[in-house]
């Protein structure tokens, strides 16, 4: 009786110390500290608490680890049996290069939640990924089809477009975007791309700096307005802007392959 009394009371400090380092976390996430929310809850030894490791999968989805994200998600998921869970293993995936799986992942979100329109737009993407053109438009209409007014969801499907070289369609869709928002630096890029690819290259170059002004660290804002810049014949600023793309994505194989083409055909 003794040593159950001990185990009893042992569990009563033990659950709720674990819940306050789970609420320490989030805490910390909501706060940007993300780094410091994973090391807490690592330390804490939070493997086996639902709560803790659906944190915990969040946090490695925001860092961008994806295969510590999905090894969490692919465990709770089939025990919350959550829409949500379910599409950030899918974005976990998409964001990873898997499309098939990420496919999978947010089909059985909409099994779980037939209106989450959001899901609908994350499996379009997916399946552009994979080439299939016409389940992709589908899925971004039906995504504006359940929610017609979600900037994210609008953009999406202007960067559909736009792949699908729809330059005058994308911008129809994408200027209502940001006249509605000026802070949607994504929207402000596709529809900087769609003019260039029209050789509308003044249009082009004001949308690609109201990107930059929202947002001085995307690089391919950067890359694309280099590209405008070396299209003009203004090799100095088109290598300017590769710096930048460089010094943001150093792993990038497109500026390297722009600049060895500025220094072939400049003086430079």
């Amino acid at each position: 009786m003794g040593s159950l009394r001990w185990l009893n009371l042992f569990l009563l400090v033990l659950f709720p110390l674990l819940a306050d380092i789970v609420e320490d976390a989030s805490d910390l996430r909501d706060n940007g500290r993300v780094d410091e929310a994973i090391t807490k809850l690592k330390s804490a030894g939070s493997s086996g608490d639902i709560g803790a490791e659906q944190l915990l999968a969040k946090l490695y989805l925001d860092t961008e680890q994806y295969p510590e994200a999905i090894k969490i998600y692919t465990k709770i998921c089939p025990i919350l049996k959550s829409y949500e869970c379910y599409n950030e293993l899918g974005i976990s995936y998409i964001t990873s290069g898997i499309y098939s799986d990420a496919v999978t992942a947010f089909q059985k979100s909409l099994e779980l939640q037939p209106n989450f329109a959001t899901g609908y737009s994350n499996l379009a993407q997916a399946h552009l990924m994979l080439g299939e053109i016409d389940k992709s438009e589908s899925n971004h209409k039906k995504a504006l089809e359940l929610s017609p007014n979600n900037p994210i969801i609008r953009i999406n499907y202007g960067v559909f477009l736009v792949k699908m070289k729809r330059y005058q369609r994308a911008k129809d869709v994408l200027y209502p975007v940001v006249a509605e928002n000026d802070s949607l630096f994504y929207a402000e890029l596709y529809i900087g791309i769609a003019h260039y690819f029209r050789e509308e290259y003044h249009s082009a170059l004001i949308h690609f700096n109201r990107g930059l002004a929202i947002n001085p660290e995307y690089y391919d804002l950067y890359y694309y307005r280099a590209l405008l810049y070396y299209k003009k014949g203004e090799y100095s600023d088109s290598l300017e802007d590769l710096k930048m793309v460089d010094k943001l994505f150093p792993t990038n194989e497109k500026s390297i392959k722009l600049k060895k083409i500025i220094m072939k055909n400049s003086k430079i």
